[in-house]
């Protein structure tokens, strides 16, 4: 099988998956899971899935192409698919402050423009210690919890 593009690509570009998009995470779960059933399917099934796998790396890519084409500084992704390395900016990492503080992460998240549906572990893994409530308030942010069964806050500005 080809090299899996869309794991290529974030290398490249140094995006972090949990700053994705939640459907485009749940589509590289899906291919993860897919990816490793190769192993246990026969060989007549292998093709494929391999064929499925492929479609699905082109989707996943798709997909992030259609997200953050603004944000790349070289918006074709066909280069990358013909094995070409495109020298591609963006910033995935939060450069915060050296006083790193709960107001700081979302100032940051909010000069991104992710203030939607962001998940509590997503919050917890880029740093944020203060308990999270269905009302949080955090300096000059109110984290609301939007979802009943699931974790999910949005940002809003004071």
């Amino acid at each position: 099988m080809k090299k899996i593009e869309h794991q290529v690509f974030l290398k490249t570009n140094k995006l972090d998956k949990k700053l994705l998009l939640q459907p485009i995470q749940e589509k590289m779960e899906i291919y993860d899971r897919m990816y490793r059933l190769l192993d246990t399917v026969s060989d007549c099934d292998k093709d494929n899935l391999i064929e499925q796998l492929e479609t699905l790396d082109l989707e996943i890519l798709e997909d992030i192409d259609n997200e953050y084409a603004d944000k790349l500084e070289y918006n074709e992704l066909e280069e990358l698919i013909e094995d070409k390395p495109v020298p591609v900016k963006i910033a995935t990492k939060i450069e915060l402050p050296k006083k790193i503080t709960d107001e700081s992460i979302l100032d940051e998240l909010v000069k991104m423009g992710r203030t939607q549906n962001i998940g509590r572990s997503t919050l917890r893994d880029l740093g944020i210690k203060t308990e999270l409530d269905w009302e949080t308030l955090i300096g000059k942010y109110r984290l609301s919890r939007t979802s009943v069964f699931r974790y999910r806050y949005s940002i809003k500005k004071l």
